[in-house]
């Protein structure tokens, strides 16, 4: 008996062909990916074919990768901007109307796959909910599991361009121009501090 899964279509792909994408892209079928790609489906269809959306993503975990997998939308185009709520929600959007559809994962839906739920709120710990277990109770609630609303946008709506550079007198790099005189790592507000000589 053929797996009705195994004809199914996800993104304009079929589901194979997704699930490979991810784990090239991952390193592993990840759930939380695999349960962003249909929230990215439902949003692509929602908003339409004809719109050239751009994304707000409501967390840093996974939903991302989810976006800049199935859509045009990345973090290096500015299409795709993430604000770290950790909601498991995103948002695909016309720009020049600022309409779209938000999709998140809902936790009364979820409740229906035990599995799925536990998994999203860390109550099992991952040894005892396997991938090849988890995964299956995903790939069935598909977008069971989740909820929609049209919105408007009124923030984020506008693309992230580079604007004046500057270089920095201390460490001679280019950095954007609106930080003031000097970079952030000559000014103190680093990430990491110089452990050797320079290479190259």
């Amino acid at each position: 008996m053929l797996n009705p899964l195994s004809e199914s279509t996800v993104c304009g792909r079929p589901l194979a062909e997704c699930l490979q994408m991810i784990e090239a892209f991952h390193g592993f079928q990840a759930p939380g990916l695999v349960l962003g790609m249909y929230m990215v489906d439902w949003a692509k269809g929602l908003i339409g074919p004809e719109v050239e959306a751009d994304a707000v993503v409501e967390t840093r975990h996974c939903l991302p990768d989810a976006v800049q997998l199935f859509t045009p939308c990345t973090v290096g185009n500015g299409w795709l901007k993430i604000v770290d709520w950790d909601k498991y929600a995103l948002t695909l959007y016309d720009r020049r109307e600022r309409s779209g559809h938000r999709v998140w994962l809902d936790l009364e839906k979820a409740r229906s796959f035990p599995k799925l739920h536990n998994w999203f709120m860390r109550q099992v710990p991952k040894q005892e909910l396997p991938l090849e277990e988890l995964l299956p109770v995903i790939l069935a609630a598909g977008r069971k599991v989740l909820s929609a609303r049209a919105v408007v946008l009124t923030d984020l709506y506008r693309r992230c361009k580079k604007a004046g550079i500057n270089i920095c007198p201390s460490c001679g790099e280019a950095f954007a121009a609106r930080y003031g005189e000097r970079c952030a790592a000559c000014r103190g507000d680093g990430y990491c501090s110089p452990a050797g000589r320079i290479l190259g």
